[in-house]
């Protein structure tokens, strides 16, 4: 599965080229699989629980679906054609962005597994609305996924500057920073759990706070006192949660 979707973004890369690969099948396998349906879901908790309105809904989307080709289904006259993915995108940044206000209002950010930086992109394009200032993010992951996130967000919006790139082999070992604000969605808990052991080791004592979207197994102590819930809208099983710590 991982071998498919690093060699296509090893293609990519060497094309320089962002066309199409959000409707890749080999993409698709890992990212961007977000259907109309949970689409709809995301749409409608993001108009219940934030006061985000429809035209930076659709501004947000109209940035992160202009590259990639991404699938576009119709959400109605005030929203028109938009990624399902991307709506899930701002969601997330709602509850993450909601968690942080609540501790302090700037952060350094570390997130596990960054997709090709859209979750990122969204947490710095509605950082402002709640008055939160992101100091340093940085994407701990695959070399070649480093190579996509890097090529990606220069294009999207090459205005953040304040971007680390970290090779997921080190586990976070060359970061300096403490106090750090963790995020690791639908990554974490799918890796092999001795994987998920190096990270508690070497990254997590450097971390206070976080959220992860949990996936594909129970829930257990990794080091931090934490809070959960049902993941909604639920995309997957039992173990599909929401954690807070």
């Amino acid at each position: 599965m991982y071998d498919s979707y690093k060699s296509f973004i090893n293609e990519i890369i060497s094309k320089n080229d962002l066309t199409g690969f959000k409707s890749n099948q080999d993409y698709n396998v890992i990212l961007e699989h977000v259907n109309m349906e949970q689409g709809k879901e995301y749409l409608y908790y993001i108009l219940k629980l934030t006061s985000i309105s429809d035209i930076e809904i659709k501004a947000f989307c109209n940035l992160n679906d202009k590259y990639g080709s991404p699938k576009l289904y119709d959400y109605g006259d005030r929203l028109g054609l938009l990624s399902p993915s991307s709506l899930r995108y701002i969601l997330h940044a709602h509850l993450i962005l909601s968690h942080i206000k609540s501790i302090q209002d700037s952060i350094d950010i570390v997130e596990i597994g960054g997709g090709y930086g859209g979750l990122c992109l969204a947490l710095h394009y509605f950082s402002n609305s709640y008055n939160i200032k992101i100091n340093k993010y940085i994407i701990i992951d695959l070399i070649e996924a480093s190579s996509l996130q890097k090529l990606y967000l220069s294009q999207v919006c090459n205005s953040i500057k304040n971007i680390d790139f970290i090779d997921s082999e080190t586990f976070g070992s060359s970061i300096n920073s403490s106090d750090l604000f963790l995020i690791s969605n639908y990554c974490f808990s799918e890796i092999d759990i001795s994987l998920q052991s190096m990270y508690m080791k070497i990254l997590f004592p450097k971390v206070t706070h976080g959220f992860m979207a949990w996936n594909y197994i129970n829930t257990y102590d990794f080091g931090f006192k934490y809070r959960e819930e049902v993941e909604y809208p639920l995309t997957g099983g039992r173990y599909n949660k929401y954690i807070y710590f």
